[in-house]
């Protein structure tokens, strides 16, 4: 099976690649062809899935199988989305069953933060580690798992949803309904609101940006000694730090593996981060945890998924 396709979908963009799993390629699959496609959710999954069998005839590209990673509630099993964050009215649908249809080929469906776990798990920063947590900081917080040697999707499928495990229970309200969701508290348009309301108080702007329309500005900002931009990330860290600690004493993984746009900034982020996973676990020892970046940026549940589908049709899921 050397060419596989993974396709990430997202609520704007879907990412996709053939991947070279050949035994030429090992030790570390790659990705040989690589493109976007826009989403357009409310037309619906289906002509999702006509686009990229468009997209696959166009190249004269017949993979073997496909894995799809998206965002959301997955029963991987059955290869069903229950719901999604990102594409209103995609409710219940049958994916593995819809792309199997339009490519014609064996497709194994997967949470986009699992596919991007397993992508740097077989060829990323996990490489070699039998238990890590892979965090994606973004838009949202996703979470994959990895516990002795295998990919952990726990009784329903739904494991790893870190970025709603709850860091203030009174905090501000978030996308899955609750509040104080780790999502709600260090996703970038969180983080962005924060920096907005402090700013408006004092009624000026960031130093060295002008503008605050991204958490890369935010970092600017701060690099430059705006002091309000510090501020917020010191206290991004301080929340970051908590989920982190929480990770250390459920999991006592080998590493987490931190990747997405947010991660970015850097250690104006995980320095207090760090700061705060000392202070919160209950033995030193516990905080000595490797906590590094992810290798394989955006194309991450890309090649994850593809390796996933790989995984699958021989029997290893």
């Amino acid at each position: 099976m050397p060419f596989i396709l993974g396709v990430d979908i997202g609520g704007t963009d879907i990412k996709l690649g053939i991947v070279d799993d050949s035994a030429a390629a090992a030790p570390f699959s790659r990705e040989i062809v690589s493109g976007t496609i826009p989403t357009r959710a409310g037309e619906g999954p289906e002509l999702a899935a006509a686009r990229v069998r468009a997209w696959c005839e166009e190249r004269d590209a017949a993979p073997a199988a496909a894995g799809i990673a998206c965002a959301g509630l997955i029963d991987g099993a059955r290869g069903i989305l229950h719901v999604s964050p990102n594409l209103a009215g995609w409710i219940d649908v049958p994916l593995r069953a819809l792309f199997e249809r339009e490519l014609g080929v064996p497709a194994a469906v997967e949470n986009d933060a699992n596919a991007a776990a397993y992508g740097e798990w077989r060829a990323g920063a996990g490489r070699g580690l039998r238990s890590f947590v892979c965090l994606t900081l973004g838009t949202g917080v996703g979470g994959g798992i990895v516990l002795d040697g295998s990919l952990y999707r726990g009784a329903t499928g739904f494991a790893g949803e870190i970025g709603h495990t709850v860091i203030l229970a009174d905090g501000p309200p978030c996308a899955c309904g609750s509040r104080g969701c780790l999502e709600a508290l260090i996703g970038a348009p969180a983080i962005t609101r924060r920096a907005r309301e402090l700013y408006g108080a004092r009624e000026g702007t960031p130093a060295g940006s002008g503008s605050i329309g991204s958490v890369a500005d935010l970092a600017r900002a701060a690099a430059a000694g705006d002091e309000i931009a510090s501020r917020v990330f010191e206290e991004t860290g301080r929340f970051l730090g908590v989920a982190l600690a929480n990770v250390v004493h459920i999991l006592a993984p080998e590493a987490i593996v931190v990747g997405g746009g947010v991660a970015g900034a850097g250690e104006i982020l995980f320095g207090p981060a760090r700061e705060t996973l000392r202070r919160c676990v209950m033995d030193a020892s516990m905080a000595e945890v490797r906590i590094v970046p992810a290798e394989l940026g955006n194309r991450a549940a890309v090649l994850g998924s593809a390796l996933l589908a790989r995984a699958e049709a021989g029997g290893a899921r």
